[in-house]
């Protein structure tokens, strides 16, 4: 069996143990072979490390880790949960090889806010990170792999976040719409279909989707979950991406959504559509 937890999210259920912040992380545990692997480690690790106590989770049980990209909501538990494991055991970290690129978003003031990983490769490094960094989708387990880099294709898509930038190599000064190369999801294979976990999913959905039914030749998609980045999507964009999910029997949107696109989304698919909030639990047949 297949479980996937959320460990990090936006928000959490009333009256629960868990804390919520800005920010995304999933464990996915295999209970046949044992497997933990976690899929991204939120913005802190005060959150991420207190959310897997109550899960009954130990840093050390923790086999494989795997970035969607290098957005400090996405990547800032990692150093906490590093220090956390045992002095001189090692984690395999799976990812783009982009993931350490310098990413800022835009004040209204005009001022540039970093936003990639706070922490340097070496840090991490000396606390037993071992990077398994490649633009092509790997292997994790028998079951589980990332999707590599995503080819932008859908016009619709092509606008993404404006705030974000980077800055030019040749001209500090001049800001370029940031392409975030380095966004990834994961794709875990069952006998009835795929399941795909988004971290933020700044290539689109329907991006995304494509490329895995391209990768994956064309097998079933049981259920998706995660962040979507439709909280600022134009309209032709929504109705799109709904049209490309309809198939999908569950849908679990979460953190970069947006909450009116949640309610939306809810409202329109009230059989497939849920929250994936801190603390969701969902199982799946191998």
């Amino acid at each position: 069996m297949i479980k996937i937890t959320c460990v990090v999210e936006n928000s959490v259920k009333l009256g629960s143990p868990f804390w919520g912040e800005h920010g995304m992380s999933v464990l996915i545990e295999n209970t046949q072979t044992q497997e933990r692997i976690l899929f991204d480690t939120g913005q802190s690790g005060e959150v991420l490390l207190h959310n897997l106590e109550r899960l009954n989770i130990t840093p050390d049980s923790i086999q494989q880790l795997v970035l969607s990209h290098g957005h400090y909501d996405h990547a800032g538990g990692l150093y906490a949960l590093l220090k956390a494991r045992t002095a001189g055991t090692t984690l395999p970290i799976y990812g783009h090889p982009d993931i350490f690129s310098a990413h800022f978003s835009t004040h209204p003031n005009g001022q540039l806010k970093p936003v990639m990983m706070p922490k340097t490769q070496a840090e991490l490094e000396a606390l037993g990170a071992r990077w398994e960094l490649n633009v092509q989708s790997q292997p994790i387990t028998a079951q589980l792999f990332t999707t590599g880099e995503i080819p932008k294709l859908e016009p619709l898509e092509n606008f993404g976040d404006e705030r974000l930038v980077i800055q030019n190599p040749q001209n500090p000064d001049e800001r370029l719409k940031d392409p975030i190369k380095d966004d990834m999801s994961l794709v875990i294979q069952t006998s009835q279909g795929l399941i795909v976990v988004l971290g933020c999913c700044h290539a689109g959905v329907i991006n995304t989707l494509n490329h895995i039914e391209q990768v994956f030749a064309n097998q079933p998609i049981l259920a998706m979950m995660g962040g979507t980045h439709l909280a600022s999507a134009s309209e032709a964009r929504l109705q799109k991406t709904a049209e490309r999910v309809a198939s999908i029997p569950q849908i679990g949107f979460s953190h970069c959504t947006g909450i009116a696109v949640m309610a939306r989304f809810l409202a329109q698919m009230p059989q497939q559509a849920f929250v994936f909030q801190v603390g969701t639990e969902l199982t799946f047949a191998l």
